[in-house]
């Protein structure tokens, strides 16, 4: 294939929170570049994951979930999955097919009617329908809320059913030039990977009431004293005092264990024994605060 005949383009994941848009996404990339968790809102800021194919190119955008914003950082998340939208080539609505259409589910209907690009829905978690009869009526209710193209049973976690989707988005891409080189697969440099690695790792520790004021930052990233090890120094801020003695747990247990989990999957990544220093901070309200907004990364 020539390159004028390469297809290439921008396809932006969208849905209401906790539907497995980052989970979707590590599938289609074909290796995790989002992290994931049971809880809600999870993913704060877009990720790109890269997928290459004999000419073509597919631009994931996983995009924060579509729900009502409590905060500062609630409404820029919320911005940017709207503006991801309305930017895309092809946007995927991601919904779950345990349940029918919520309200929340509606208001991303409603936002899709004013996004002129190539629509197609997904009825993620299938797996999980029991019985089977119930999917159709729900298939039949998302449908509804917009004008989709094509629609997608599947199930993320399993990897099941993926292949339609994939067919379709190529025959939908428009022609361009690549816009990644091949051996990229994703927009996110190794620090910020770091970061969400360590983050993930306090979501699927801690209870409901911490999660969502926890953000990470690095203060050293570097090769350790040993050529073959990593040092890695970050400091994990909570809002509140009780949520840092929570964070780190009686004698320190909770934060060694999330410490624990995330240098396993770190040393993964660096491919080097990674040593990791962890430490929790009070940092008041961060989430209405601009400046501590620009700080940690997410303007």
């Amino acid at each position: 294939m020539s390159q004028s005949e390469f297809r290439s383009g921008f396809i932006a994941l969208i849905g209401k929170p906790n539907v497995g848009k980052s989970t979707l996404l590590n599938r289609l990339v074909g290796t995790k570049v989002a992290i994931t968790s049971p809880k809600p809102q999870t993913t704060r800021r877009r990720i790109l994951g890269v997928r290459h194919g004999p000419g073509h190119q597919m631009v994931f955008v996983d995009t924060p979930g579509f729900c009502p914003a409590e905060h500062v950082l609630g409404k820029r998340m919320l911005e940017s999955a709207q503006t991801e939208g309305k930017e895309a080539d092809i946007v995927v609505l991601v919904t779950d097919g345990t349940h029918m259409p919520t309200d929340e589910d509606r208001r991303v209907g409603e936002f899709l009617a004013g996004v002129s690009a190539c629509k197609l829905l997904v009825v993620n978690k299938v797996d999980l329908v029991k019985p089977k009869e119930a999917l159709l009526p729900r298939l039949m209710a998302y449908q509804e809320l917009a004008g989709f193209e094509e629609v997608f049973p599947l199930s993320a976690r399993e990897g099941q059913n993926l292949d339609p989707l994939i067919h379709c988005l190529l025959s939908r891409l428009p022609p361009g030039d690549p816009y990644f080189p091949a051996d990229q697969v994703s927009d996110q440099n190794q620090e910020l990977l770091a970061e969400e690695i360590i983050r993930e790792k306090v979501l699927r520790t801690t209870r409901q009431e911490v999660p969502h004021s926890v953000a990470v930052r690095l203060e050293e990233c570097r090769p350790g004293d040993n050529p073959s090890t990593w040092f890695i120094r970050a400091l994990v801020y909570v809002e509140r005092e009780g949520q840092k003695a929570i964070l780190v747990g009686k004698n320190g247990t909770m934060l060694k264990k999330i410490g624990s989990q995330a240098r396993a999957e770190l040393e993964t990544l660096l491919g080097k024994k990674v040593f990791l220093d962890l430490w929790v901070k009070v940092k008041p309200d961060w989430r209405d605060r601009a400046d501590w907004l620009r700080a940690l990364g997410y303007e």
